[in-house]
């Protein structure tokens, strides 16, 4: 773009900050904390119909008065207001959409507090978003994976190009959102910069910008089904290669075991026997996932050996499933034995209340 025509399109924004200012004085004077030019004229990446972003910041609901959207000279624009929670958003960095706490430059401040709260905000998401990925930083990527996975089954159930196209849009954003999570990264130039901005991340599904294209530009639905589905794949083994790393777990103690077999015991033995008595896989089944997950969160909290019970299922035989789940049980049993932990198993009333009372 030539000098002229830049220096005209800061003109007209000035006009359209000046005119801002002056609708707050007239309708809500000390209702707006902050004002500050955002988007494309922060970061230079403007061409002729780029419009003014701006973040005004209010304190006050009367303050909403001062919104308008309108058509000038062929451009759209868009005066909207936020409160300071949704910058509290942007700087605990709930999604990639948190750039302008870092790209903008103020333009106006009701006073020194204002400002100085801006900065304070700001800090925390820089702080944030300089430190190494940690579990919390996953998880968030993680929740936008899985609204994208939401998306993709919307997507596989219909067979009609509109509502499919719609949902692979809708899948694409969120994968999209979940890789600047897990990369730590803002968006900077906008959506149509999103595609170049990815690809310079260090952390990146297989084939991602293959198989964005490939949704973007899909002409059949078959096609677009098929891109989708790898992409989500990708996806998933990206997430798996983060969480294959080493994770620190404690060595485990008397105290950490200390009833926890008989917790097995009391929620789950039982049903698995149950479920053989009253011809029941599905007591079988979903009992044997329950006492997984337990056996899972042990070994992935503790330096223990993993124990794997739901290779042992066999819906057309629960008694063999229910021996194998014995078995899990029998091998859980030896840590008590190696850490001399005694197993809580009364054989009267009167022996319980005897232990139980001290």
């Amino acid at each position: 773009m030539d000098s002229k025509k830049k220096a005209e399109l800061e003109k007209r924004n000035k006009h359209i900050i000046d005119a801002v200012l002056a609708k707050i004085e007239k309708t809500c004077p000390g209702c707006v904390d902050l004002i500050g030019i955002g988007g494309s004229f922060f970061s230079g990446d403007i061409h002729e119909h780029s419009d003014l972003d701006l973040l005004i910041i209010i304190n006050d609901e009367r303050a909403y008065e001062i919104s308008s959207c309108f058509i000038l000279d062929g451009v759209g624009f868009d005066i909207y207001c936020s409160t300071w929670d949704r910058l509290e958003d942007m700087a605990s960095f709930k999604d990639p959409y948190s750039g302008k706490l870092i790209d903008l430059e103020i333009v106006f401040t009701l006073n020194k507090e204002a400002e100085e709260r801006y900065y304070r905000l700001q800090s925390t998401l820089l702080e944030t978003l300089n430190s190494p990925l940690s579990d919390i930083d996953i998880e968030k990527a993680k929740e936008y994976l899985g609204k994208a996975e939401s998306e993709y089954i919307e997507l596989m159930i219909h067979e009609d190009m509109a509502p499919c196209r719609y949902a692979s849009a809708l899948f694409l954003h969120n994968i999209e959102f979940s890789i600047y999570m897990l990369n730590k990264r803002i968006v900077k130039y906008g959506i149509k910069r999103i595609p170049q901005e990815i690809k310079t991340m260090p952390i990146l599904p297989e084939n991602f910008l293959p198989l964005h294209k490939a949704i973007v530009c899909a002409e059949s639905l078959s096609e677009l089904k098929t891109a989708c589905t790898s992409l989500v794949k990708s996806m998933r083994q990206c997430f798996e290669n983060i969480d294959s790393k080493p994770k620190e777990r404690k060595e485990i103690s008397p105290m950490d075991l200390t009833g926890t077999y008989e917790e097995i015991y009391s929620n789950w033995k039982s049903k698995m026997h149950n479920s053989i008595a009253i011809k029941n896989p599905y007591l079988s089944f979903q009992t044997m996932a329950s006492c997984q997950h337990f056996y899972n969160m042990m070994s992935g909290t503790y330096k223990i050996n993993p124990i794997d019970i739901m290779k042992g299922y066999i819906p057309s035989d629960l008694a063999a499933t229910a021996k194998h789940f014995d078995e899990g049980m029998e091998e859980y049993l030896k840590l008590y034995t190696s850490l001399n932990v005694p197993v809580k198993n009364y054989q009267t009333i009167e022996e319980f209340k005897k232990a139980y009372l001290g």
